[in-house]
């Protein structure tokens, strides 16, 4: 048997909210900033480069691998100044009864002790930012402060 060489964040939200609105957040500049950034500028164009400005002046910067209209984008990800490669986000929505499901993996992080903090990091983040999401879309509340983190 091989030993899985990466590992994944993987979340999933209940939102009671149409899929489309759902998808609109996870893939519009202002749907972004509405629950995740400070400023984004997002083509969804496969190849185009994307850039994420957050909270803090923290910058994500990469290239959008593949999107499908109103379903998901898939997202290369690195931090500024860290040598990860090959990390990969993939946001997506599915029409569930009463709402949509958010489908956020969070994949390709190393398995090595360097990366542990990040992982962690990646874990806390992408469960902060869905529970944010699903808080902003149900009731208009954004629950992000500029003393977390």
């Amino acid at each position: 048997m091989t030993a899985v060489r990466t590992r994944s964040v993987r979340r999933r939200f209940f939102v009671r909210a149409p899929p489309g609105q759902v998808y609109r957040a996870i893939s519009q500049p202002e749907g972004l900033v509405r629950w995740m950034v400070e400023s984004a500028d997002l083509p969804l164009r496969r190849g185009a480069p994307y850039r994420l400005v957050f909270q803090g002046g923290w910058v994500h910067e990469g290239q959008v691998l593949s999107f499908r209209p109103g379903r998901g984008l898939t997202l290369a990800w690195a931090w500024p100044g860290v040598p990860l490669k090959g990390t990969s986000l993939v946001l997506s929505v599915r029409a569930a009864p009463g709402g949509a499901l958010l489908l956020i993996e969070h994949k390709g992080f190393p398995r090595t002790e360097k990366w542990v903090d990040l992982y962690g990091v990646t874990e806390w983040g992408w469960t902060y930012y869905g529970m944010n999401l699903k808080s902003v879309l149900e009731s208009g509340r954004d629950l992000r402060s500029d003393r977390d983190g």
